[in-house]
């Protein structure tokens, strides 16, 4: 964890921007987050994956959103849920061409708003789990703080992450793309997916996270800390 990381993961910091969240999100901060000496088995985990009009969340916009708990180191397909969520702009056509979101598609969805006030109490209290999790903190802290006044700040998981300090404690080298979910998910024996759909990249997430824990904890001991980003 860089030092970026270290402040905006701290308790001084979420203290502070909670003092200036509103709506929903002071809701969310109402929730008191999970303790890092917490046992990886007894937490709840969210998955979530986004797709978006583009890489930078200053200017593009989240067009598709996924998400499923994990419960009892296992994946509860009862929670999973998606949605394709309205834009302000167009979509443009390279972004289109990744994940087959078009305008006709997007047109009559729920606006990012009706989104968080749905997303926002299934994370109070829980662990954001997802693969390049500065994606999804960025594009929903831009929104929180556009919206609510104040960023988004929870424990959060990235199973990129871990999936490098695999390689370097396994001390091979890293090859190109060897990060990538399908690749991850193939090193660990696990069925290739359809990638670009938020519900199928959240639950493929979640399912590599279990084998990267299960790979590292089986008796089900590890601390939430050993495993943050």
């Amino acid at each position: 964890m860089g030092l970026h990381e270290k402040i905006t993961d701290s308790q001084l910091y979420r203290r502070w921007i909670k003092k200036r969240a509103q709506g929903p999100l002071a809701q969310f901060y109402d929730i008191t987050p999970v303790a890092p000496e917490r046992r990886v088995s007894d937490i709840e985990f969210v998955a979530v994956d986004l797709e978006t009009t583009g890489l930078n969340a200053k200017h593009d916009e989240i067009i598709s959103i996924g998400w499923v708990l994990i419960r009892n180191r296992g994946v509860d397909f009862s929670s999973a849920h998606h949605s394709l969520v309205r834009p302000t702009r167009d979509v443009s056509e390279s972004s289109a061409v990744i994940h087959g979101i078009l305008d006709s598609h997007v047109a009559e969805a729920p606006d990012i708003d009706t989104i968080l006030r749905q997303l926002l109490p299934i994370l109070a209290g829980r662990v954001l789990l997802a693969h390049h999790a500065p994606i999804e903190l960025g594009f929903l802290g831009r929104a929180c703080r556009r919206l609510y006044g104040a960023p988004l700040q929870m424990p959060t998981v990235d199973t990129l992450v871990l999936g490098l300090r695999d390689i370097h404690r396994q001390g091979t080298p890293l090859k190109s793309g060897a990060l990538k979910l399908q690749n991850l998910r193939k090193t660990h024996n696990l069925p290739p997916y359809r990638a670009h759909n938020a519900l199928t990249d959240a639950i493929a997430t979640a399912e590599l996270f279990l084998a990267q824990i299960n790979k590292r904890d089986p008796k089900g001991e590890l601390e939430l800390d050993r495993v943050l980003r």
